[in-house]
């Protein structure tokens, strides 16, 4: 039942929208949830890409791959998403995450969910983008791309979409917080 909760929270994200302004995630958290996914976001993003790139374009070709490369990286974030994941159950739920959905099928169903949610942020028309992208970083480890990715979705903030147009992510502070 926990399990179904946990889904339907996750699959109607994109249609909450969040009351205050000043509701955001720390960047770190934001990070290790964009981490956490990876694996799935790289494999989505290369089948969904695949319908405007050629075979031989770096995600299409390199999707599989680089989910098992980002495997190990996902798996660490694990701990600082579930703490996101919490964070966005609380906020859409109104009550705590409770403490047993930290099993391993919360973790195996929270990672393809969120990975597919991320993936389809990403148009078709901006898989040439995406794909150029992933190739630039292609020798950074799953925690430096996610990090990337969340200094450039605060970036695009200022359009007011946020994490899968969904989650506000805090403004990266100087003191690197």
């Amino acid at each position: 039942m926990k399990t179904l909760g946990l889904a339907i929270m996750l699959a109607a994200m994109p249609s909450v929208a969040l009351a205050q302004t000043s509701d955001c995630m720390p960047q770190r958290q934001a990070a290790a949830l964009v981490t956490f996914a990876l694996p799935t976001l790289a494999e989505k993003l290369g089948n969904r890409c695949s319908e405007v790139l050629p075979p031989s374009a770096y995600i299409v070709a390199n999707g599989p791959a680089l989910a098992d490369r980002y495997a190990p990286d996902s798996a660490a974030a694990w701990p600082e998403a579930r703490r996101a994941i919490g964070m966005i159950f609380e906020k859409y739920l109104g009550q705590p995450m409770p403490p047993d959905m930290d099993s391993q099928g919360i973790r195996a169903l929270a990672e393809p969910m969120l990975g597919g949610l991320l993936a389809k942020q990403i148009n078709r028309d901006d898989c040439f983008v995406a794909n150029e992208a992933i190739m630039d970083a292609r020798n950074l480890t799953g925690a430096d791309v996610g990090r990337l990715a969340v200094l450039a979705i605060s970036i695009a903030e200022r359009k007011g979409k946020g994490l899968a147009e969904i989650l506000k992510i805090c403004r990266l502070e100087p003191n690197g917080q």
